[in-house]
């Protein structure tokens, strides 16, 4: 929409585009540390190279599904199959890009310049039909002066520039606050440069140096052309590489041997790369322990962190996904149709943690045992088996029926009912059975 100084003098009616920018901090490429540092040659460094891979890796291989209502209004929601848009997420956006391959690109860009980009190409009536991921360097995000809208400037080389409307442009933001992302290598260039410079000069230190860990000087006098020459090529003769270093030189013509080099330990190397893993890993917001740094991991809390990483690394960039998918591919109008990317994969325990919470949901009747092999990968039970039927426990009965179920039990006697009296007569007889049998028995002691 135009501002309103642009209605009320009306300045132009076809206003110059303005280019959209996210960038705030100076950068040239070089860094404080002497080296160059570009979206490209930061993944020469491991940690880079590492969490780029894992995030970009990990949303890449997830399900993303279109989800919409159940046929004949039943209540809940299942993958659209037969969606078109169906297609272009879960199987192929293009003929020359997978699912997978497109998502990683995407987010690969997005992770190292701040922006990926793909242009959706639509049939004649609209619909998606292919998405055609395009390079960060040659798109331009410009804003009409005019109207208000965005749109995107793609440079085709000597084609020259072609515009783009911002509906057909799937745009993956990074972070950042307006229409577009910052470019990451601008802001994290000094700790990306600090470690680069750290691993030039570690390879060139065993690569080229002649590491006698000392230097040879005469007391009295001045090398000779000739000499110092000789000198010079035995040097590199007996000293200079990987193999030869750190060796002690035997020498003659009143020189002698001064050691001035420092200690692996005492320069804390080791120390300073392992902080400049950190140190990346927090610009890209991964673990540490995701991209195999795993000084402070323990078998204790491994499985915790592994949750966590997915609500603080992964969830944020596939909600971009989704959030763009829902907008540009089905619009504001979209009959209850959405994308889902399915996390729950990357939740998952152990396998015995992961069957205990199937067995809770199973016998608490949300989920069939077709289901339960379904999250396993599994096929489902044979037909007529009961693999569909919802089960709960017998004693499970809603609160509010308590007391009417307690009370429409049939009563039980607490203790037996006394005994109906028996024949008087058969009582008598019964007793003088009894009466014999003492007699007898007395009669018997009595003989022995």
């Amino acid at each position: 929409m135009a501002s309103i100084w642009t209605r009320l003098f009306a300045l132009r009616k076809t206003a110059e585009p303005r280019q959209v920018s996210a960038d705030r901090v100076p950068y040239t490429g070089r860094t404080l540390a002497g080296v160059y540092v570009t979206p490209d040659n930061a993944l020469q460094v491991a940690a880079c190279w590492a969490c780029v891979r894992y995030l970009s890796q990990t949303v890449a291989m997830l399900p993303w599904n279109v989800l919409g209502p159940t046929p004949g209004g039943a209540r809940g929601k299942e993958v659209q199959e037969r969606h078109p848009v169906q297609w272009l997420l879960h199987n192929r956006p293009s003929d020359e890009w997978s699912s997978f391959q497109f998502r990683e690109t995407l987010l690969s860009w997005a992770l190292r310049e701040g922006n990926g980009y793909a242009e959706i190409e639509r049939d004649v009536v609209g619909r998606a039909i292919a998405l055609w991921p395009i390079h960060p360097e040659r798109v331009q995000v410009c804003r009409d002066l005019e109207t208000g809208a965005l749109f995107y400037e793609v440079d085709n080389g000597q084609a020259g520039k072609a515009r783009v409307e911002a509906a057909d442009m799937f745009h993956i933001r990074g972070f950042g606050d307006g229409p577009v992302g910052v470019n990451v290598m601008a802001y994290a260039a000094q700790s990306i440069g600090w470690a680069k410079a750290m691993q030039l000069f570690g390879a060139t230190f065993f690569g080229n140096g002649a590491n006698l860990g000392g230097v040879v000087y005469k007391e009295k006098g001045k090398f000779e052309p000739g000499p110092l020459a000789r000198l010079k090529t035995e040097f590199n003769k007996l000293f200079r590489g990987v193999a030869k270093s750190n060796q002690v030189a035997f020498l003659d013509d009143g020189m002698k041997f001064e050691p001035t080099a420092v200690e692996p330990m005492k320069a804390q190397m080791v120390e300073a790369n392992q902080f400049l893993i950190e140190e990346i890993c927090r610009w890209f917001g991964v673990p540490p322990h995701k991209i195999q740094h795993l000084l402070r991991s323990t078998f204790s809390n491994i499985e915790h962190q592994a949750i966590e990483v997915v609500q603080d690394s992964v969830l944020p960039w596939v909600r971009r996904f989704e959030d763009e998918a829902d907008y540009k591919l089905f619009g504001r109008n979209r009959q209850g149709l959405f994308t889902k990317i399915e996390l729950r994969g990357l939740l998952r325990g152990d396998f015995k943690t992961q069957q205990d919470g199937f067995e809770v949901m199973r016998r608490n009747g949300i989920i069939n045992a077709d289901e339960w092999r379904e999250l396993t990968d599994m096929g489902p039970m044979p037909d007529g088996a009961g693999g569909d039927k919802y089960v709960v426990q017998g004693q499970m009965i809603p609160l509010e029926d308590v007391g009417e179920i307690a009370s429409s039990m049939p009563n039980q006697p607490t203790s037996p009912a006394p005994a109906e009296p028996e024949d008087p007569e058969e009582e008598q007889a019964a007793a003088d059975l009894v009466d014999l049998a003492v007699e007898a028995s007395r009669h018997v002691a009595k003989d022995a």
